[in-house]
């Protein structure tokens, strides 16, 4: 432990003292959206990737400044029936991650030490066509994505379209058109003197990430993923992400019979994956239903089935430094995934999987307190399998932060698991974060991480390892 402490003090403390030389004279740099309407990035995030209640309703409005409809035209010149951008970077932006160190203790005597920077960096465009349709696009570089192919596993670089890729329309205007309501476009209608406040429906169509309006969304973390390990087709250690997402089940496969990492984000609780979004605000109390293509199935499913999700979330709070929501969701997938038979390995049966989810958040001053549990269950199995599968598994995740400074940033996050799977394979898991993240810019940030292990060390992938420490850095322009 103290060797480890002495060379991150070591390395962090002439990258500090560069990184603050390099940049002490210059502007602060701010990504595409706050290039655009003149702001800085807190405006929208607690301390960035994490969004403020005001950046979950800048993104509702479709990348607009709520109660305006300015996205269109502001920083445009206008060619005919078109408004085009006057400058890219108004639209354009780019995100690195990676840590520079990763130490994995798998035993006293036994341990790893990697250099993973850039781990992943991220090209995106996001905007708005008209007052009422708006788009994301983002293409990504990882540099050891995990992911299943076939009975194996594979390890290696990947480019390609990122977490999301998708067009948003917002149907309000139309909506008051049909029920002969005024022509306001994006101001959210308060409906007069106590009247209640709406927003929307709006559409999200392309590669979604469902959970972006759920009390605790996926993207957007803190503490970025710890990769896992892959040697010769064989998994040796999970990715590290929050447990209340994961996939859960030991021997889960895609529609196409590919393995499914244990720890994968999935279902609604994906990074990014087809669908359909429609969503809308009344008073406090948010809607969202959708449609997704199925686990992991990409841009071609396997059979005509579809996932179905249902969520509320019920907003409190903005006065007295205090805000927060809680959300429930219910999620159906229908032949989204397939399972090995028991009594002949080289069949497999497609299975449904039904997800009953609670998540919370509760901003107050200083502090940011965010959690989620989600319990599965998987249906259709033949009964010699169900004999060595356990059919379901639920996850909890719960994150604090503080902002100690206007520099400093403090969270803790627990993870618990409780897995699914084959009986053979499976283990539960049980994981404390500790993580300090410096901003030298609201755009720059280096990250000291420390991941324990609560439950005894086995040769199981989940708990193959006692610490997972990184110290890394997050900055986008």
């Amino acid at each position: 432990m103290k060797k480890r402490l002495i060379l991150y003090l070591f390395i962090l403390i002439p990258i500090s003292g560069f990184v603050n030389f390099l940049l002490a004279d210059v502007a602060e740099a701010i990504p595409a959206f706050a290039r655009k309407y003149n702001v800085t990035c807190t405006v929208c995030h607690t301390k960035p990737p994490r969004l403020n209640p005001f950046g979950e309703a800048f993104h509702m409005a479709g990348y607009q400044i709520p109660m305006t409809e300015s996205g269109e035209i502001l920083k445009k010149r206008k060619v005919g029936r078109v408004n085009l951008e006057k400058e890219l970077l108004n639209i354009f932006a780019m995100r690195f991650t990676g840590n520079f160190v990763d130490w994995v203790q798998a035993e006293e005597n036994e341990s790893e030490l990697n250099l993973n920077f850039p781990q992943v960096a991220e090209l995106y465009f996001a905007g708005t066509f008209t007052k009422d349709i708006s788009y994301f696009l983002s293409f990504e570089h990882e540099a050891s994505e995990i992911e299943g192919e076939g009975d194996e596993y594979r390890q290696g670089p990947r480019f390609g379209l990122s977490r999301e890729a998708f067009l948003m329309f917002n149907l309000d205007r139309q909506v008051k058109k049909l029920f002969g309501g005024g022509d306001d476009g994006h101001k959210m209608d308060h409906g007069g003197e106590g009247g209640v406040m709406s927003h929307g429906p709006m559409i999200m169509i392309g590669k979604i990430d469902p959970s972006t309006n759920f009390s605790y969304s996926t993207n957007r973390q803190f503490m970025e993923p710890i990769t896992g390990q892959v040697d010769e087709g064989k998994i040796r250690r999970f990715t590290l992400q929050p447990f209340a997402f994961s996939s859960k089940f030991y021997g889960m496969r895609t529609g196409k019979g590919d393995l499914v990492e244990v720890t994968k984000p999935s279902l609604y609780n994906t990074t990014g994956d087809m669908g359909a979004d429609f969503h809308g605000m009344v008073g406090p109390f948010l809607f969202e239903v959708g449609i997704m293509q199925g686990l992991q199935a990409g841009f071609q499913d396997t059979n005509m089935n579809k996932d179905y999700y249902f969520v509320g979330r019920y907003n409190f709070g903005s006065k007295d430094y205090l805000s927060g929501s809680f959300s429930a969701l219910y999620y159906t997938g229908n032949d989204t995934g397939t399972v090995k038979n028991a009594s002949d390995s080289s069949k497999a049966t497609l299975i449904d999987w039904v997800r009953y989810g609670f998540g919370f958040n509760v901003k107050y001053k200083l502090f940011d307190i965010y959690g989620a549990f989600m319990w599965d269950k998987i249906d259709d199995l033949p009964e010699a399998t169900l004999e060595v599968f356990d059919d379901s598994a639920s996850g909890f995740t719960i994150e604090a932060d503080y902002i100690a400074t206007n520099e400093l940033l403090l969270s803790v996050r627990y993870d618990r698991l409780d897995s699914g799977g084959f009986l053979a394979e499976k283990e539960d898991g049980e994981v404390v974060s500790l993580q300090a993240r410096y901003y030298v810019r609201d755009n720059f940030a280096l990250y000291l991480r420390d991941s324990y292990n609560l439950k005894s060390e086995t040769v199981n992938p989940l708990n193959s390892y006692k610490n997972a420490a990184t110290f890394g850095v997050d900055f986008d322009f």
